[in-house]
């Protein structure tokens, strides 16, 4: 009978306990970051589009009124504020603006400046601020 000399080798005990160590460490970097939120996830913001915009003057001011719908996943408000472009930039408040819900609208958002009044037919542009820091641009005309 033949008895064979040879050892089995293995990994050896250092290796193991480097590679337990890594393992160890980054499962716990994983594990915080879950419990203490170390690293961020990234969520769809609101994407806000002006579907119609039909401004009139009235008086010494100018009101285009509007329809916004959100895209995204996220709701959105309006701030208030917003601007018209006739001729020069003038600097307004909106009224009915609240909370565009994900994947709806929102009709009757009214962009109200008190500036002199523009012709009949001519182009305003416009940008309405969004409370995530966004902007909603548009273009209407006067009827």
């Amino acid at each position: 009978m033949r008895t064979s000399l040879r050892r089995r080798r293995g990994v050896s005990s250092l290796v193991a306990e480097i590679t337990l160590i890594a393992v160890v460490l980054i499962a716990t970097v994983i594990f915080a970051s879950f419990t203490f939120g170390i690293f961020s996830f990234y969520y769809s913001p609101p994407e806000i589009a002006v579907e119609g915009a039909s401004c009139y003057t009235a008086g010494n001011s100018t009101t285009c009124q509007l329809t916004l719908a959100n895209m995204g996943a996220r709701d959105t408000s309006t701030t208030g504020s917003c601007s018209l472009n006739l001729g020069t930039d003038v600097s307004g408040l909106v009224v009915n603006g609240v909370v565009v819900p994900a994947g709806g609208s929102l009709a009757n958002v009214q962009c109200v400046t008190h500036s002199a009044d523009p012709l009949p037919g001519s182009q305003v542009t416009g940008a309405l601020s969004l409370a995530n820091g966004g902007i909603a641009f548009f273009v209407g005309s006067v009827e």
